[in-house]
């Protein structure tokens, strides 16, 4: 979407030019000033800053889908940028932002979304809200549903209603450190595509999730779309509670670990660790599982789940950038009633990222990834762990 993007804002420029040389345009400045939201006056280059820094002004985000688990589809966002302005370089690196739109995929998957983050009082809260409705259509494996093959798939489709709120609150005005609390409400129907092939699993019912979230957060990050230096945690502790309306009682543990270390030679290395737990009553299809670049989503999954993933960002040339990465992750699965208790699997590829805007310090671009037996293409907007 990135290259996209710019390729179009640019052709944009030519056309603009080309109008003026032939005579039938208005004056120069007149078209110069008519640029002006798309290019950074420092270096000339195509750069929506200014332009997504204005009242009501949206990054229009064009959605290609190429991911395995649900197959090719597009959709299209608009993502409404706020920079508080009177935080500094800092309400940049972390503005307000608004997020609506939808996506449909090949295999009938479709999703509607709204969402928003903000900070309030110098910064210091932070809020999250979302809701969603739509249905997935997903493979889920051997190692999620309980059953002897953890290479057997089986076909769901998961109707989807469902809303998150969330604030955390720092816990002084220079810490790092922030708590809050998260809470998940939604309703999921799962529904067998296929005939079942084991007796378990024709009797799947309605599930009501109604989940309060711990979080601990520590982010020392330079910027929350593309870093270059610092570090990000979250650890978060699940319980959904009949006594809250769910269906099911159940637990899950996440803990996240990003960091981001400056190199010479504009190279910013970049890694990532995260650890899941999941009670046994966890419901198959919000059960842990491997989040790779390059592995279909809900493939590897398990009572416990952990993978890394690393990357190494080389600013080249200009705004341009290449990133190689890889990662690998594994999966145990307790009680297993196959001959294994779990799985491995890696991955890596390579991608390229263009700086769309400077003072949001926001790239964007494509990633090529592969893990065994699959190939997918991915847009990123900001770097591919982004957490608000």
């Amino acid at each position: 979407m990135g290259a996209a993007l710019v390729f179009t804002v640019s052709l944009a420029a030519h056309l603009a030019l080309a109008d003026e040389t032939a005579g039938t345009g208005p004056p120069a400045t007149a078209h110069a000033h008519s640029l002006a939201p798309f290019l950074d006056p420092t270096d000339g280059q195509v750069d929506l800053s200014h332009f997504l820094a204005q009242p009501h002004a949206f990054l229009p985000v064009p959605v290609i889908i190429t991911e395995p688990a649900v197959g090719y589809g597009g959709g299209a966002f608009g993502a409404f940028f706020r920079p508080r302005e009177e935080a500094g370089s800092e309400g940049w690196a972390r503005p307000n932002i608004s997020v609506v739109g939808g996506l449909a995929t090949e295999n009938g998957t479709w999703l509607a979304l709204a969402g928003d983050t903000s900070r309030f009082v110098n910064g210091r809260l932070h809020t999250l809200a979302g809701a969603a409705t739509g249905k997935i259509n997903l493979d889920f494996y051997g190692g999620g549903l309980g059953l002897p093959d953890l290479n057997q798939p089986v076909r769901y489709s998961l109707n989807v209603t469902g809303a998150l709120a969330e604030a955390d609150w720092q816990v002084s005005e220079k810490s790092r450190w922030a708590v809050g609390l998260r809470y998940v409400f939604a309703d999921v129907n799962p529904e067998l595509r296929d005939e079942p092939l084991f007796p378990e699993l024709s009797n799947r019912t309605a599930v009501t999730v109604s989940a309060p979230t711990a979080i601990l957060e520590y982010d020392s990050r330079n910027n929350l779309f593309t870093p270059t230096r610092g570090v990000y945690s979250e650890t978060s502790y699940l319980m959904s509670r009949s006594a809250l309306g769910a269906t099911v009682d159940f637990e899950r543990f996440h803990q996240i670990l990003l960091a981001w270390q400056p190199l010479p030679q504009h190279i910013t290395l970049g890694a990532r660790a995260d650890y899941s737990w999941a009670s046994a009553e966890t419901p198959f299809f919000l059960r842990p599982y491997i989040q790779l670049r390059g592995v279909p989503a809900m493939r590897y999954q398990g009572d416990e789940v952990a993978f890394v993933e690393v990357e190494a960002r080389w600013q080249c040339y200009g705004r341009w950038s290449v990133i190689p990465f890889a990662g690998a992750g594994t999966t145990h699965i307790r009680h297993a009633r196959s001959s294994s208790d779990g799985q491995t699997v890696g991955s890596g590829g390579v991608g390229f990222r263009y700086e769309l805007a400077r003072k949001f310090g926001l790239h964007a671009g494509l990633d090529f990834a592969h893990s065994p037996g699959t190939n997918a293409v991915y847009i990123q907007i900001g770097n591919s762990w982004f957490r608000p």
